[in-house]
């Protein structure tokens, strides 16, 4: 049956969806992320001198790409290939992954140049990795047909909410302390990032949950068939 929804009934059906309001606030640590390494490594290389990493520096537009890309297609295939298509463990693994990455940075800011590329880098593929999954995927399993559009809409803007509260928030501390401060701001986001995602570690589009129940289903009557019913049951049950 066709129905017509205005604006603000469409307003509603995403903000009162507590999954895509979760969605959204992983994607705003995805935008302090991404927008904190992309946009402040090559002011922090030029104004810290980085011996050893001045192939990072001199690629940096390059290598963006290729992480990016990298860690886009290592997000769906883990989520597709190992979780069901569940969008929340890929993005708590990178959370956690990003947050480990941080650290590395912090502790390693002023001594070892191109471990901090590679680490920022890394962070890099992580965080496309959680944005591929987080803003027009998710929109779309669970944004319902009328709303699909305007739930990525809405959740991939948080990212450039992120990006202006990083902006503001890097851009105080190295201008007022020191850079050291850079990392260890990013580091309670990729945090928070993870704990919200881990809440949302056992969802599944309505659709996908239909068909793994269908399959398994299928398997059981074979394994019935076939006499291999009580082994299919306990693998059912783990």
């Amino acid at each position: 049956m066709h129905e017509e929804y205005s604006t603000l009934d469409l307003f509603k059906l995403v903000f009162l969806n507590p999954l895509i309001v979760m969605f959204a606030l992983v994607e705003l640590t995805a935008g302090v992320l991404r927008n904190g390494i992309m946009q402040w490594y090559t002011i922090f290389g030029h104004d810290v001198k980085q011996p050893g990493a001045e192939s990072i520096l001199a690629n940096w537009g390059l290598l963006l790409c290729v992480f990016g890309i990298i860690g886009g297609f290592a997000g769906g295939l883990i989520s597709d290939k190992i979780f069901q298509s569940r969008r929340g463990p890929p993005a708590v693994i990178f959370c956690a992954f990003m947050l480990m990455m941080t650290a590395v940075m912090a502790m390693n800011l002023f001594s070892l140049p191109f471990v901090v590329g590679v680490a920022a880098l890394l962070i890099v593929a992580a965080v496309t990795g959680v944005h591929s999954l987080m803003s027009g995927t998710v929109a779309a399993d669970f944004g319902g047909r009328k709303a699909t559009a305007t739930a990525s809409g809405i959740v991939d803007g948080f990212v450039y909410l992120g990006s202006g509260v990083q902006s503001v928030g890097v851009g105080y501390l190295v201008t007022h302390h020191s850079w050291q401060w850079w990392p260890i701001f990013l580091m309670p986001f990729a945090l928070i990032g993870g704990l919200v995602a881990w809440r949302i570690w056992h969802e599944l589009p309505a659709a996908t949950r239909v068909y793994i129940e269908t399959v398994e289903r299928k398997h059981l009557v074979l394994a019935t068939t076939n006499g291999n019913a009580e082994h299919v049951i306990q693998t059912l049950k783990s």
